[in-house]
């Protein structure tokens, strides 16, 4: 695998990322870690180490919300069908049907986004939630939406009577081993971060605080966005998805979590991951099989996991830090092309 490290540090010298996490996990074992780069580009930018946060964006969809949802189900306390209304009793008659299953498909008929987005906001929920006007019928087509994670997360809350981020800790993050994996990461005991995108109100480069403006808003935990993680504390979730150890969820949960919910609808979803389909153009690229699941996140960073080749490409960047247009669109399914050429070489 030492190609697709030299081809993320030919592009870290090429200045299209300034930084990167990567690993490559084959059978449950990381088989290759690369970490390169820095963690800003300016002065006092560190050397990118195994120890670097990213902040994963919306990879905090699968790595936070989703779990929480899932051991909720797993334990009986929320079911896929249960509609909105058994949490938010008092929530429009519109949006009283919505079930947990068209939320964590993106088919539930809330906007992708709010009209205008700034970390100054005041964000008052679920009151805002409750406002926003479906943009068609619940069920009807896949329309991949922040504000359904958003209102998620809530509702995981309500459902495990304690904070989310509370919950994972308990119930996620500490079996997993994933001690590094945090919202609100503290500067005095996360020392190296990844610096995301220069923000105009504070005249600064965001480090430290969630990029996303609606999660930072809402103080930084959200169930749409606001974790931080190191690549090594995903690969240690990828592997529980990959092998099921630790027994965290069940083989019939993780199954069902990964399997397309929404053909014909216009995406291929599963709960909270996005399916692989046949056709071409996907960001893990062409050598993943179809039935592969993943997610990635707006600051540049992103989880593949096929499961028909026990591979797993857990691939953190904050490419954000250069501007919103930057290459790595493009980029991921170069990368993900080399992982797979390489495996079917060896």
């Amino acid at each position: 695998m030492e190609a697709v490290g030299q081809l993320l540090r030919g592009w870290i010298d090429e200045g299209l990322v300034p930084g990167a996490s990567l690993r490559i996990m084959h059978r449950g074992e990381v088989i290759f870690a690369c970490d390169a780069g820095r963690t800003s580009l300016e002065a006092d930018g560190l050397p990118v180490t195994a120890d670097t946060l990213f902040d994963l964006a919306s990879l905090t969809k699968v790595a936070a919300t989703l779990p929480a949802l899932l051991l909720l189900m797993q334990a009986g306390a929320l079911r896929e069908d249960d509609p909105l209304s058994r949490f938010f009793p008092d929530c429009p008659e519109e949006k009283r049907s919505i079930t947990i299953l068209q939320l964590l498909t993106h088919t539930s008929g809330l906007p992708a986004d709010l009209a205008e987005r700034r970390r100054d906001s005041l964000l008052r929920l679920p009151e805002l939630l409750y406002a926003l006007p479906l943009q068609h019928a619940p069920g009807e087509r896949v329309v991949y939406s922040d504000m359904g994670m958003i209102w998620l997360g809530l509702l995981a809350e309500k459902a495990a009577g304690e904070p989310l981020a509370q919950f994972l800790e308990r119930s996620v993050w500490g079996p997993l081993g994933m001690k590094q994996t945090c919202f609100c990461p503290s500067q005095k005991s996360y020392a190296n971060i990844a610096s995301t995108e220069y923000c105009q109100l504070t005249q600064r480069y965001i480090s430290g605080e969630v990029h996303d403006e609606k999660a930072y808003a809402m103080g930084g935990v959200a169930g749409h966005a606001g974790l931080f993680a190191t690549a090594d504390d995903l690969c240690r979730y990828a592997r529980m998805w990959l092998t099921g150890s630790p027994p965290l969820l069940s083989p019939e949960i993780r199954s069902r979590a990964t399997q397309c919910r929404t053909e014909g609808r216009g995406g291929w979803r599963g709960l909270g991951w996005e399916i692989k389909g046949a056709a071409e153009g996907s960001s893990c690229g062409s050598g993943f099989f179809p039935g592969s699941y993943g997610h990635t996140g707006f600051t540049g960073t992103s989880l593949w996991i096929d499961p028909q080749q026990e591979l797993a490409v857990v691939f953190l960047t904050n490419a954000v830090h250069l501007g919103r247009d930057h290459r790595l669109r493009q980029l991921r399914p170069i990368l993900h092309d080399a992982v797979t050429a390489q495996l079917n070489r060896a």
